[in-house]
Parts: structure tokens; sequence; C-alpha cells
């Protein structure tokens, strides 16, 4: 297993919390967005960042998981609160999917940290604070999100 697959297991596990006490009904935005990363059993896609509250920085990244974590879920989004000064991230809320189905939403820690190297924090982070922004064309929508994910998912070995 590779150490980025390993970091996001971890990942996923720290940031699904099991008590369902701090739920909210917010679930993640169907607006245009970037393939972020992929690995073998993972594709990501990030929103626009946005500017944020005290000069941080907010996005979403929408997690499609090959198979589906304990509990059924196969697709996460992410909210994120980043401050690209201090290198820190906060996960402010994780909605949780089956397929196309809502499941919960999952309140994040109150404070930041820094990401460690390799994780989906990381990742979003470095794209969010880049002073730079891809010029590929985003997919338009959720649907062709987890479409394009499917696609390559089906590609694979």
């Amino acid at each position: 297993m590779k150490l980025f697959d390993i970091c996001l297991a971890a990942a996923m596990a720290a940031v699904i919390p099991a008590a369902a006490s701090a739920q909210d009904a917010t679930q993640g935005p169907d607006e245009p967005m970037r393939q972020l990363f992929q690995t073998p059993g993972a594709v990501a896609f990030i929103t626009t960042p946005k500017p944020g509250e005290a000069g941080h920085t907010q996005a979403w990244t929408w997690l499609f998981l090959k198979q589906a974590i304990p509990g059924g879920a196969n697709t996460l989004a992410l909210e994120w609160d980043i401050d690209c000064a201090a290198g820190t991230v906060r996960t402010v809320r994780t909605a949780v999917y089956q397929d196309a189905t809502y499941v919960r939403t999952d309140a994040g820690p109150a404070a930041g940290a820094a990401p460690a190297a390799g994780t989906p924090g990381a990742v979003t982070m470095g794209a969010a604070c880049a002073a730079e922004r891809p010029r590929t064309r985003p997919l338009p929508t959720l649907a062709a999100a987890r479409a394009s994910a499917a696609e390559i998912f089906a590609a694979q070995p």
C-alpha cells in the first residue's frame, strides 16, 4: 500500500467520527470543481477556493472512494477552513454519502492544525493556497465529477 493511501485511510478515520451527536444537515455544494488528486482507491475534486473570515480560505473537497468505508459511505464532501499564512487546515464538516444519497453531516474539530504531508488536507491546502489557479476547464456539476470518478475507477486494473 502506498504512503498516500495509508495517509488517506488515516485521514478518513479522523474526519468521520462515529458519534452522531455533532451532525448537522449541511450538504456539499453542487458547483464547478476540478480534479485535485487520484489514487487507486480514491478520486478527489475541489471547488473553487473562496475568501473566508479572518483572511482564511474556504473550499470543499469531494472525495469519491472506489470501495465503501465501514458504514457503506463511498463519497465524502469535506468543507475546509484553510489558513494559508499559518499553514493550517480545519475540516469544518464532512457530509457523508452512499453513492448519490446523502446520509449525514458530521462536524470537524474546533481547531486547525498543520496537515501531515500527503494527506487530503495537505493536498487541499496546496491547491487552495496556490498563487496561480489551474487553467483547465472545471467539471460543471457534482454529477459530472461523480461520472468522471467512475470512469477513472473503471479504467483501473
